[in-house]
């Protein structure tokens, strides 16, 4: 089976982003879409997944469901091949985990169940987007998945353990998954933010972030455009010679 993907960009594509209706996916998917992709837009929010849909119609199809259920996730991967069998969309190319949440405790505060949230959220929820995802694109032989990580699972950080473990994880998994996936077609690579001024880090004070920018050699926090940019390089086909790499987007943190 074959599908003819574009050479050069993400047109004729079809992208499956979790997480977009957040601060970085919702710029991934204004990328994506700007390359020429069709979106599946994966989230919780129904009004939020409406109002994405609305704002791009024509270029995007909402699925609202639990990204954590693998039930569901197995329910959305089928919806997108029978709109690509329907011819409602194009073949699915892209998957960007970008869905995600932050809990900061100390290690005497974290309980068994906010380490499972974490683990739950940031790596299970990714690991199985690309375990059903990789099926549909190994019928193409082609495909490009890019895991959202972060700069904390490398440099670490006091009373962010259990989502610095977490992260830690899925950076193992793509690094591993590039390596199974690479006689398949298929690309696994991550994308490592620092310090990026969205809704998870809103709740940072002015004395805070000047703390986390007086260690950023940029001297600044970056922004979800920052991020998509690079998600969107990995993403496409210009990166076709690169797998299993994790690309730091952090302004050169210096913990």
């Amino acid at each position: 089976m074959t599908s003819a993907f574009n050479a050069h960009s993400l047109q004729n594509c079809t992208v499956v982003v979790t997480g977009a209706t957040g601060g970085i996916g919702l710029a991934i998917v204004a990328a994506a879409i700007s390359d020429g992709a069709f979106v599946i837009a994966c989230g919780r929010n129904k009004e939020k997944l409406e109002a994405l849909s609305t704002k791009f119609e024509g270029d995007i199809h909402p699925l609202c469901y639990d990204v954590t259920d693998e039930a569901a996730i197995k329910n959305a991967f089928q919806c997108v091949q029978r709109g690509a069998s329907a011819n409602q969309w194009p073949a699915l190319y892209g998957l960007v985990n970008a869905a995600g949440a932050m809990t900061e405790s100390k290690l005497a505060m974290t309980s068994t169940k906010m380490l499972q949230q974490q683990m739950m959220i940031n790596f299970y929820s990714p690991y199985y987007h690309t375990q059903i995802a990789s099926r549909l694109m190994s019928r193409y032989k082609a495909g490009s998945i890019v895991n959202i990580v972060s700069q904390v699972s490398e440099q670490g950080c006091s009373g962010m353990s259990a989502y610095s473990a977490s992260k830690a994880a899925l950076t193992g998994a793509t690094k591993s998954l590039a390596k199974e996936l690479a006689t398949t077609g298929i690309r696994v690579n991550a994308v490592a933010p620092g310090f990026i001024d969205t809704p998870l880090t809103a709740h940072y004070d002015e004395s805070a972030k000047q703390s986390v920018y007086e260690r950023t050699v940029l001297r600044r926090g970056g922004t979800t455009k920052e991020v998509a940019n690079a998600v969107l390089y990995l993403l496409s086909p210009r990166a076709s010679y690169t797998t299993g790499h994790v690309l730091p987007v952090d302004g050169q943190f210096c913990p």
